[in-house]
């Protein structure tokens, strides 16, 4: 959204019912009743064709969705929702949707404050990650991690570092890549297993780093920001000034490789990223003179 949403404004509930209403018609037990594959319960979140199989088949099955519910229309449904389950709703939506919705996160950080409480936080972020790793197990390249690990790392997080330590910079090198699979080796360690395409493959070229990668980056965020794990401080130094600055790691796009595959680890500061989390805030390593700072009590 162009400009950020928040409880003041009128359109405020009504901008998440809306978003929760569509993604309610993805949001039906029919697909796990019928035996359908993995793959085909990840296909009903993301756009289908007007029309098709697929469309009329969800149109039935959301018209029985809301019958059991007894949910007439998108107001009802604002009516019958607590604003928590709004979010959660609404970010389903988005997520996936390239489109100005792909920004919904924004509005989330902004007005999650003093709607989710802590455990809700948790549970959103989590969920967000594991919405990811479906995401990225599903491209050509089959980027897998095992369950449960996205409680201590984010599965783009783990897909960064991949291609970044592989000097994988374009689309095409990425694509050589069969299936890559993460695991933990004995000592706890992250490690990678790969598997290269045979060359006699045509490859899939319907991978759009945009929409595939950086659609995403900024849900990652939110989900480093509403977990709790993720935070960190450090002591800065700079003209002469000291400073505690409590952050999450994170990662952006590197505008000054155009073209190129190439990413970047930073650390968002927590209080600019809650006032403004659209703002390309991080902060200056070289200014660090102390970082993960245990036993830090912050004041509110």
């Amino acid at each position: 959204m162009n400009k950020p949403v928040t409880k003041k404004d009128g359109l405020y509930k009504e901008a998440l019912a809306w978003m929760s209403y569509r993604y309610a018609m993805g949001m039906t037990d029919y697909v796990s009743r019928k035996g359908y594959s993995e793959l085909e319960r990840y296909r009903q979140f993301m756009d289908i064709e007007f029309g098709s199989y697929e469309f009329r088949a969800l149109v039935n099955a959301f018209c029985a969705f809301l019958k059991r519910k007894k949910i007439k229309d998108v107001i009802t449904l604002k009516e019958t929702y607590l604003e928590q389950g709004l979010i959660w709703l609404s970010k389903n939506y988005a997520m996936g949707r390239h489109s100005y919705a792909a920004a919904h996160w924004q509005d989330i950080v902004r007005y999650s404050q003093d709607v989710l409480t802590e455990a809700q936080k948790k549970h959103n972020a989590l969920d967000i990650r594991r919405e990811i790793a479906m995401h990225l197990q599903f491209q050509d390249f089959n980027f897998c991690i095992p369950h449960y690990l996205e409680e201590i790392h984010s599965p783009m997080d783990l897909f960064l570092t991949f291609i970044t330590e592989n000097s994988i910079e374009t689309v095409e090198k990425l694509l050589q890549y069969e299936r890559i699979e993460v695991f933990i080796n004995n000592e706890g360690h992250i490690e990678y297993a790969t598997e290269l395409r045979d060359d006699s493959e045509k490859k899939n070229t319907h991978f759009w780093p945009m929409m595939s990668i950086d659609d995403y980056l900024g849900w990652d965020a939110l989900a480093s920001f509403f977990y709790a794990p993720c935070h960190k401080v450090c002591r800065t130094h700079f003209n002469g000034k000291e400073e505690l600055i409590p952050y999450f790691d994170t990662w952006q796009y590197d505008y000054s490789s155009e073209g190129k595959l190439k990413y970047k680890k930073v650390k968002r500061p927590l209080d600019k990223f809650r006032i403004e989390p659209w703002a390309a805030w991080s902060i200056n390593e070289e200014c660090i003179v102390e970082d993960n700072i245990e036993n830090y009590n912050r004041k509110e």
